[in-house]
């Protein structure tokens, strides 16, 4: 009896079960005076995301940048399946260490399907969500008439590759894609260097995640304001980006959408000055 109860007694006190408000403060950059904004990067990537923007936004804002457990060297923090949600949990705890009620969210990509997660499960704690080149459900983007049942082979079929590269393979490829994801030559080096620098599983895990959770039916609980920044340019038209993120965003009772052209992914990277115009605009209208 009494080694059953000192095994419920360890486990009670062990890390992975503690209580949010009893975990530790996350290493999560804080800098600048105003009003508060959260940064969350995206898929593979680092608080950097944000470099172009920072110092200007931080003349009058306080910047909190995310640094996701897992990505962009930043060491794995659990089972790589619940990602998002261990992710959500820091961003809330981080707010009770800086001791922060409310504050706004900014995210790109991951990031911005985050910031609406936040908002719906936490409506007290943001003010309002700025999301960037990010959609509700990820395979819309592949695929408009998309649904869970049908994106979920291709999810864990990503998975798994994503898994089966060897590093110089997946390196490689990281290198690859990042050509499609950010116009800006200075950068392309530097972001695919995050995504190689990730957690493999933590990162294969993320892409499964992202793919197979879909938030349009949680829409009409996100009271807040909504602002949306898209990228267009002559892959990613106006033409189609406009009808397709409109529809995605259809459930929100609030909701304003920026179109950015000649960018890619990286709205941030590609096009600072009109990306730092559209997220200023969405902050204060």
């Amino acid at each position: 009896m009494i080694r059953t109860l000192l095994a419920a007694l360890a486990a009670l006190l062990s890390p992975a079960v503690l209580h949010a408000e009893d975990a530790p403060c996350p290493p999560f950059e804080v800098t600048g005076t105003g009003p508060d904004l959260v940064l969350i990067p995206g898929l593979g990537s680092s608080p950097e995301t944000w470099d172009l923007v920072k110092a200007s936004l931080a003349k009058d804002h306080r910047l909190h940048l995310v640094h996701v457990a897992g990505f962009a060297g930043r060491p794995a923090g659990g089972n790589p399946a619940t990602l998002l949600q261990r992710t959500e949990a820091e961003v809330i705890r981080h707010l009770d260490c800086a001791r922060v009620e409310r504050a706004v969210i900014v995210g790109h990509s991951m990031g911005g399907f985050l910031g609406l997660t936040l908002a719906a499960d936490h409506p007290e704690r943001v003010a309002r969500v700025v999301v960037v080149d990010s959609l509700p459900f990820f395979p819309l983007i592949f695929d408009p008439a998309a649904t869970l049942a049908s994106a979920a082979p291709a999810a864990e079929g990503m998975r798994f590759g994503i898994l089966a590269q060897d590093r110089e393979s997946f390196a490689e490829s990281q290198r690859q894609t990042v050509r499609s994801l950010v116009r800006n030559p200075a950068w392309q080096d530097r972001v695919a260097g995050w995504s190689i620098a990730s957690d493999r599983a933590t990162f294969a895990g993320a892409v499964q995640a992202l793919m197979t959770t879909d938030l349009r039916e949680r829409l009409p609980a996100v009271t807040v304001p909504v602002r949306v920044i898209a990228a267009a340019n002559p892959y990613a038209p106006r033409a189609r980006i406009e009808p397709l993120y409109t529809a995605a965003y259809a459930g929100l009772p609030d909701m304003k959408l920026t179109v950015i052209e000649d960018s890619y992914h990286f709205v941030m990277l590609d096009q600072p000055e009109a990306f730092e115009a559209a997220l200023r605009a969405g902050l204060g209208d």
